[in-house]
């Protein structure tokens, strides 16, 4: 059997469906869909744990080791020591290993600094000089 890209040189075709196979996946209704996206939508804004957890596995983390982070830190954030209604979970986008939990105003710090240890030195000098006039 030729592969999909082989199809398209000259003097090859399309090799034949299996006919016990059926052509397509079966597509949920749209309705479906939206029925599914809605039922997870009401469970995240009902469910802290629902949502705390589905939060936790995009880097990684279960449940429990995100709460044991909370508590470490206190339940506020790891730069500005504020508390927030909402964490941010901080990671390394290089290693992909999470730091720790942040507030929406320091994590965009870090991202629009690109992570970099010496712009945000130099923010800092900048910082300092200022207030010395």
């Amino acid at each position: 059997m030729s592969s999909r890209r082989n199809w398209a040189k000259p003097g090859l075709h399309r090799p034949f469906p299996d006919e016990n196979k059926p052509a397509r996946k079966p597509v949920r209704s749209e309705r479906a869909r939206f029925l599914a996206n809605d039922r997870r939508r009401v469970r995240r804004a009902l469910e802290p744990d629902y949502r705390d957890g589905e939060r936790a596995g995009r880097y990684g983390l279960t449940l429990a080791e995100y709460r044991a982070l909370q508590a470490r830190q206190g339940n506020v954030c790891a730069i500005c020591r504020k508390s927030a209604r909402v964490l941010c979970i901080d990671h390394c986008h290089v290693t992909g290993r999470v730091r720790g939990l942040l507030c929406p105003k320091c994590n965009s710090m870090l991202g629009f600094c690109g992570d970099d240890p010496r712009l945000l030195r130099a923010a800092l000098a900048y910082l300092k000089a200022s207030v010395k006039e």
